[in-house]
């Protein structure tokens, strides 16, 4: 016989009103998530009061713009993790071996960036509509060290660059008592109107200073970088964005695998196919897992992703993987809740000496897929590209692994579509490295 909480659980289920489909209610959305998260939508949702979602009148009326400094938008979190009666968060942030789990960070990076991007976009006058601001890419998470999970932590962030209708935010982590970062990020937002879905203009940013205007810079020749890519993706025939000399270097690294693919008694015993270091898993999204708009949190999709990418490397390396960057991630498709999803990940190559610190590399790369059974379907939506380490010790002890003290495996291309997938990613993270230097 059921106990009598029970049995008033179970009326209460049966009398509840079903409303399946309504997943934008902000209010709830938050209470699944971590602390952060709750509370900075829910402080989202506070600055929102009084202003239109959308209607004919808004949609057609030019918005008022503001132009904004990055301290007016700056925003900033503390983890409290230091006070006896926080256990309950430090637990909630805790890996199996006592350090801070990094995919928890993402979500929360993801909500306070968000956050940020709103508080830019948003203006003063009550008639104007709210802008659907939507993640379009995150270019990379940089993890210094990990850090302690008995120091009260700090995130912040603030905008540092912006065009016609999308914005850079530059994101930070810190212990409370120290100045030197432990993580930096860059996230890409981009503004639509609500009505017709088409890039909305925001705000333009002022910039006053050195720092402000060296940042602001650093955008700029990113977003041409992003536009070329897309110009040579285009002309490519959306297949690769390489140039003739990376198409070159794809074909020969190509022929460098012929002994694993013609002849594989013969070949080094070192290397491995990539279809070889392949993992998988698939899942159906909940409505716990949706964000203020109803729609699936991009922070929940980058944790998920960066959890199969470290088993990935874990198994490929067989040592316990250090997460040393998120290099990049790009939202091609909006994730719904009830869609099926398909997560991919392969090791694209590993290196020694692409590391500015001389650090052994991991480089893996996972895509998500939103599979449609019905129609035979399955369209990409996301793709996420990760580096990690190898811990000194085979116990798991100690810092990364120096790339004079390991031989990892040469991973090779069976095909030209995964040389290309290959070499990519070689040219984007060589690029970053050499803005790392530039900036040392």
């Amino acid at each position: 016989m059921l106990a009598p909480a029970v049995r008033q659980l179970r009326c209460h289920f049966r009398r509840a009103p079903l409303r399946c489909r309504n997943f934008s209610d902000i209010d709830s959305a938050g209470k699944h998530q971590t602390p952060i998260v709750d509370f900075l939508w829910n402080k989202r949702k506070a600055r929102s009061q009084g202003f239109k979602l959308s209607d004919a009148e808004s949609s057609t009326k030019l918005r008022t713009l503001v132009p904004k400094t990055p301290q007016q938008s700056s925003q900033s979190v503390t983890y409290e993790f230091s006070k006896p009666e926080n256990g309950w968060l430090v637990d909630k942030y805790r890996n199996p071996w006592g350090h801070v789990r990094p995919g928890r960070l993402f979500e929360d990076l993801d909500a306070l960036a968000g956050t940020i991007a709103f508080e830019h976009c948003r203006t003063e006058d009550p008639s104007d509509s709210m802008l659907l601001i939507v993640t379009a890419s995150v270019d990379r998470i940089k993890y210094k060290h990990r850090p302690n999970l008995t120091n009260d932590l700090v995130l912040s962030g603030a905008v540092t660059w912006v065009g016609r209708s999308s914005m850079e935010i530059k994101m930070q982590a810190r212990a409370a008592w120290s100045e030197e970062l432990f993580m930096e990020s860059i996230f890409t937002f981009v503004a639509r109107d609500p009505d017709t879905g088409r890039a909305a203009q925001i705000n333009p940013l002022t910039v006053v200073g050195a720092e402000e205007e060296a940042h602001f810079a650093q955008g700029d020749r990113r977003d041409e970088a992003r536009k070329e890519q897309r110009k040579r993706h285009k002309e490519a025939g959306g297949v690769h964005s390489l140039d003739q000399a990376g198409v070159e270097t794809a074909h020969a690294l190509l022929e460098q695998a012929t002994p694993l693919l013609v002849m594989p008694a013969l070949a080094n015993l070192t290397d491995v196919l990539l279809s070889e270091t392949k993992l998988q898993n698939t899942f159906l999204t909940m409505p716990q897992q949706r964000n203020t708009a109803g729609r699936i949190f991009g922070g929940f999709l980058i944790r998920r992703a960066y959890e199969l990418a470290r088993s990935t490397v874990h198994i490929f390396g067989g040592r316990r993987p250090i997460f040393h960057e998120l290099d990049e991630v790009t939202f091609r498709l909006p994730v719904n809740v009830g869609d099926m999803v398909k997560f991919e990940s392969a090791i694209l190559y590993t290196s020694e000496v692409m590391d500015v610190d001389g650090r052994a590399t991991v480089h893996v790369q996972v895509t998500a897929f939103v599979i449609k059974p019905e129609n035979k379907s399955a369209t990409m939506s996301n793709t996420f590209n990760f580096t990690f380490g190898l811990s000194e010790n085979l116990d798991g002890s100690g810092s990364s692994v120096h790339g004079r003290n390991i031989e990892l495996r040469r991973v090779l291309p069976a095909s030209r579509m995964e040389a290309y997938q290959i070499v990519e990613r070689y040219m984007a993270d060589r690029a970053q490295v050499k803005e790392d230097l530039a900036t040392k």
